[in-house]
């Protein structure tokens, strides 16, 4: 009895140990996380980019579909200069 508890804990201790060692995820190949605001930011900007195309289509102010979202991008980046568009998530 007296050999078998230590024997007991240093075979847990060792299943223990080998389990967590032997159990791990791939970090190499995964996508660094962008923060939540990023997502929201980039809905936003959609979402306003969108109204604002049909908007200046519906007003005339600009023939095509192209030339709408140019002028939409342009605006919406002068009216929201902290979002930036290329680069969800960074801040200057």
């Amino acid at each position: 009895m007296k050999h078998f508890v230590p024997a007991a804990l240093i075979l847990l201790l060792a299943l223990v140990t080998g389990c967590s060692l032997l159990h791990h995820k791939d970090r190499k190949n995964r996508q660094p996380e962008l923060p939540p605001s990023a997502g929201i930011e980039a809905e936003f900007r959609d979402r306003w980019m969108n109204k604002r195309v049909h908007e200046l289509l519906a007003a005339g102010t600009a023939a095509t579909e192209d030339q709408a979202k140019q002028m939409a991008a342009a605006e919406f980046a002068k009216q929201y200069p902290y979002l930036i568009p290329g680069n969800p998530g960074a801040r200057h």
